[in-house]
């Protein structure tokens, strides 16, 4: 799909609350709101144009020939992308991808987190490609008694091919070790990811990884250009957006979810990095 093509929405279900979707929930992910938090896994072939994505503060080129690969609570942020920009996307969910069975397991979300965008052969691009084209063909068919099941085994077989690139190239890569602040790095977010709703302290972060907090940080901030506390403030502000926007859970109840003190210190800190209240927000509708 072409960047700015009008979207409508199209979604398939395949199973009870598990979900794919061509094009348009996908491109809300793309052209959404941004930073933001990733709560299922985007698969992009790009065909066309360029884009820079920054997948937990660092930044990936997106060229023809390359396939993205966005995995749950990763932070993805959005640079520019080029007028001709052109991509085949899919949006799954965690349910979805868990379901399949061996070999899209954990080694290959492991794989996607440390490397969101990799390098296709033209061999492997086309066989992607291909495989979407049967997936998009049978997401369109509006009758069929096992459409659901077909578009599924259809997807299936595309992540197939997908851990086929991804198990060459870690296999390329492998031998060639990360700079170790590039490792601190990669570390801290997955430790952030699991850790966000709970704790937001530096020091808590550091001890895990056996770091000072004044190593970690400055380690942190050498990749991305932000420090440790700049990045949680992000994620917990991303959060508490997301929940005013699509729960109506109340400012007591996701203070505390989040873990502040009191409501009052929840309201003191969204506006502080806001400036405006979480009644404001979501009256607003931003």
């Amino acid at each position: 799909m072409a960047a700015g093509e009008p979207s409508q929405e199209k979604e398939v279900s395949v199973g009870a609350g598990v979900r794919f979707s061509l094009h348009d929930r996908a491109e809300h992910f793309y052209h959404g709101e941004t930073p933001f938090i990733l709560d299922g896994f985007i698969l992009g072939l790009c065909l066309r144009g360029s884009e820079e994505i920054r997948v937990n503060g660092k930044t990936y080129s997106v060229v023809p020939g390359t396939v993205v690969l966005l995995s749950p609570n990763q932070l993805v942020e959005h640079g520019g992308a080029s007028e001709d920009l052109e991509r085949h996307t899919v949006a799954m969910s965690l349910e979805l991808v868990l379901e399949f069975p061996s070999p899209v397991d954990i080694e290959i979300l492991s794989m996607a987190r440390t490397m969101p965008v990799v390098r296709a052969s033209a061999e492997e691009m086309d066989g992607l490609t291909v495989y979407y084209r049967f997936l998009e063909k049978q997401y369109a068919s509006e009758t069929g008694v096992y459409r659901e099941e077909i578009a599924k085994a259809l997807l299936y077989a595309l992540m197939l091919k997908l851990c086929e690139v991804y198990r060459r190239e870690a296999g390329t890569a492998s031998h060639v070790a990360k700079p170790r602040n590039e490792q601190l790095t990669d570390d801290f977010f997955v430790l952030l990811s699991r850790h966000y709703r709970r704790e937001r302290s530096v020091k808590f972060y550091a001890s895990r990884m056996n770091r000072t907090p004044k190593y970690l940080s400055g380690a942190v901030k050498r990749i991305t250009g932000r420090s440790i506390s700049d990045w949680i403030d992000e994620v917990v502000v991303i959060e508490i957006k997301r929940q005013l926007k699509t729960t109506d859970r109340t400012v007591l109840q996701i203070s505390e979810e989040l873990n502040f003190s009191s409501p009052s210190v929840f309201v003191q800190y969204f506006r502080h990095h806001t400036g405006m209240t979480p009644r404001q927000y979501r009256k607003e509708g931003l």
